[in-house]
């Protein structure tokens, strides 16, 4: 069903294709409209559904928390990210071109207790590429049922059991992958916190460059050798009961579609 509406059953990587296929429609319309127009740089993505279905990512970013992270920060210009990347630009514009600008960016705004009726190329952009994301929101509200109907199955549970099992023996008593992830994530808080109690961002300038502080680099080191290692566990003991999981994932995601049916044929109807 998702593969027939969006080309991939990834959620997210669809979510992310269509968010970057809105900015360059933004961009390309604002030239139509007369104007330059530059997009903020994005910061790194955390890691899609499928690459953390991956062993190769896995195995190599554990579950991409430390490494999503550092990237973040060996990336981060402080200062340009608290600049506009159009300011240099909008100087160069009187007031009313920059009125201008902003108009054709976000529309004209509504009047007080009225509807805005143009969004300007940020809502024409949405418009063009959300179109099937948003049909299948409003026609399927009760798509994350099947996550629920899946983790409470018999099958699931059970192989969920034998994965623990393995997981303890391996040395990590998770009860689920997710945890994993959140003890990572809770690891390098707290040890950032202890290194920056103020919260700052730990970075620190070179004389020319924002660069990570010295004390960071080897507890990033720490917990990326862990994530790596938990990560690793998790695709070995995940292996002996992948069949398993798939099986109840192919039964879920089919009663579903054989309970929604109708909907689904004229939903693809409507698309197509």
């Amino acid at each position: 069903m998702l593969i027939d509406l969006f080309g991939t059953a990834d959620v997210e990587a669809y979510r992310a294709q269509i968010r970057t296929e809105a900015n360059e429609l933004v961009v390309t319309c604002m030239q139509a409209a007369g104007f330059e127009y530059k997009l903020a740089p994005e910061l790194p993505m955390n890691p899609t559904e499928t690459q953390l279905e991956s062993a190769d990512f896995l195995l190599k970013n554990g579950f991409g928390i430390i490494s999503t992270f550092r990237a973040w920060l060996e990336g981060t210009d402080i200062e340009a990210q608290q600049q506009d990347p159009n300011r240099d630009y909008l100087t160069t514009l009187s007031g009313a071109e920059i009125n201008q600008f902003f108009v054709a960016l976000d529309g004209v705004p509504a009047e007080p207790g009225q509807l805005q009726e143009d969004g300007g190329c940020s809502a024409q952009a949405a418009d063009q590429t959300y179109v099937a994301w948003r049909a299948f929101s409003a026609a399927l509200p009760n798509y994350p049922s099947i996550g629920e109907e899946r983790d409470t199955h018999p099958d699931w549970l059970d192989a969920r059991t034998q994965w623990r099992e393995c997981m303890v023996a391996a040395g990590y008593d998770y009860a689920e992958p997710i945890a994993i992830a959140s003890d990572v994530r809770t690891r390098m808080q707290e040890g950032i916190v202890e290194v920056y109690p103020d919260g700052t961002v730990p970075l620190e300038f070179d004389g020319e460059r924002w660069v990570l502080h010295p004390d960071v680099i080897p507890l990033l080191d720490e917990w990326q050798a862990f994530e790596r290692s938990a990560a690793s566990a998790h695709v070995m003991c995940t292996a002996e009961v992948q069949d398993e999981f798939d099986a109840v994932e192919r039964e879920v995601q089919q009663g579903f579609v054989n309970r929604n049916r109708a909907t689904i044929d004229s939903l693809l109807d409507s698309l197509s």
